[in-house]
């Protein structure tokens, strides 16, 4: 290979535009209107662990990010379905975690019922 250096160069920059993309996508997904919303008795690290045991099972791809200081999100995309689940969640000062989650009404509602088996 003449230019070595350039394949972990060009990988990065596959993985940054990657990220950005999706990105791009989950805020696009948060101009929608919220098709749910709830709040736990749990902290937020607590809650957004037990939403990805509830997740994980009927999710494509489950990403998991912090957009801000305080908040998770917790993203899915669908491997075949096309589904686009994101849940937004965000620590309150009594130590719950206040959460919204936003996507297609009929794709995000098994999401929904599962989130709030966390609350």
């Amino acid at each position: 290979m003449k230019f070595p250096a350039l394949a972990p160069t060009a990988a990065a920059f596959v993985l940054v535009l990657s990220g950005c993309a999706a990105s791009m996508d989950d805020s696009n997904l948060m101009k929608n209107v919220p098709v749910g919303a709830g709040t736990s008795h749990l902290d937020i690290y607590s809650f957004t662990k037990c939403v990805k045991e509830k997740w994980t099972p009927q999710a494509g791809r489950l990403r998991e990010y912090s957009p801000d200081a305080d908040g998770v999100v917790l993203a899915v995309r669908g491997a075949t379905s096309g589904d686009s689940v994101l849940l937004y969640a965000q620590p309150s000062a009594a130590g719950t975690t206040g959460y919204t989650i936003y996507g297609d009404v009929v794709a995000a509602s098994r999401y929904v019922a599962a989130a709030h088996t966390c609350d």
